[in-house]
């Protein structure tokens, strides 16, 4: 009779498990260091647990039967649960403190960060946060930092990347501004206005596939690479710049222009170093970034 209770020797299994992945008792061997008599002898041992013939046997090696790869898959989903319980528990006991460096553009930095890094403060104020804001995050700046938020997808294949959202910008001028230059509606009538800011490299593509490279040859422009003060300049009159839309459309002191043009639209990631997996701390503060980050961007 058929006992539901009973549970394969976890031991065998992972014998079973290792050789199933390799194929052969020798090279098994050489990767777990269980030497092949001990494998033989709980795949044996397993397959009478089992009533089941698990592996077909010839001189090439190992292959697995039609029940031997129901078993494999099964195995497979228990070592791995394994694994997971381990990382679970060892994460819920590290000491979630110690320093994080965190790089992202000034603008994210500025619009969208103080309010995540102030819930990071009411999970655990013994993080010591470092926030690097930059006008374009390079692969450079990045591997000194522990984290990044940038707005291009990484084209190195090792780093952990998530995709969190997207930004849309828009132009903005200050209503008096407007109102004491005029409001352009083409972007050939830009040529009149003074444009303040200067773009990174990811928006400066965008732009140049959209609107066309004049607009960056513009030649009434303030230079300046801090969005704060960039944004400031906007706000107080100097010229007209690029923000975020949720960002623009709420400060009444500006307007939006050219909105017949569409917005812009880059998205964003989140990246952290392969070594995430194994330093507890950072990658409890990348998870619960990329979940806030997802809140804000609405993804």
């Amino acid at each position: 009779m058929l006992n539901l209770n009973e549970q394969p020797n976890l031991e065998s299994l992972k014998s079973f498990y290792e050789v199933a992945k390799t194929g052969t008792l020798a090279e098994t061997e050489r990767r777990t260091g269980v030497p092949r008599s001990t494998l033989s002898r709980h795949i044996a041992s397993l397959e009478k647990e089992l009533s089941a013939v698990l592996f077909y046997r010839s001189d090439r090696g190992l292959t697995l039967t039609q029940v031997g790869r129901i078993a494999f898959q099964h195995s497979e989903n228990i070592f791995k649960a394994a694994v997971d319980l381990y990382e679970a528990v060892l994460l819920q006991n590290v000491q979630i403190s110690g320093p994080m460096k965190i790089i992202a553009s000034s603008g994210i930095a500025s619009i969208i960060l103080p309010k995540i890094i102030s819930r990071i403060h009411e999970v655990s104020d013994d993080i010591q946060l470092e926030v690097i804001s930059t006008n374009s995050v390079e692969k450079e700046a990045f591997q000194d930092a522990d984290s990044a938020i940038q707005t291009y997808a990484p084209i190195q294949l090792d780093l952990i990347a998530l995709k969190v959202g997207q930004i849309n910008y828009g132009a903005y001028a200050s209503i008096n501004y407007l109102e004491r230059v005029g409001t352009p509606n083409k972007i050939l009538e830009l040529k009149d206005h003074c444009i303040v800011g200067s773009m990174p490299k990811t928006l400066e593509n965008l732009i140049t596939n959209r609107w066309g490279k004049d607009i960056l040859d513009h030649v009434d422009v303030i230079k300046c690479k801090d969005y704060p003060l960039i944004w400031e300049l906007v706000a107080a009159g100097c010229g007209i710049g690029l923000t975020h839309l949720n960002h623009g459309d709420a400060n009444p002191a500006v307007k939006r222009i050219m909105a017949n043009h569409g917005s812009l639209t880059l998205p964003v990631w989140m990246v952290a170093h392969p070594d995430v997996n194994t330093r507890a701390r950072i990658r409890l503060v990348f998870d619960f970034m990329v979940e806030e980050m997802k809140l804000a961007l609405r993804y």
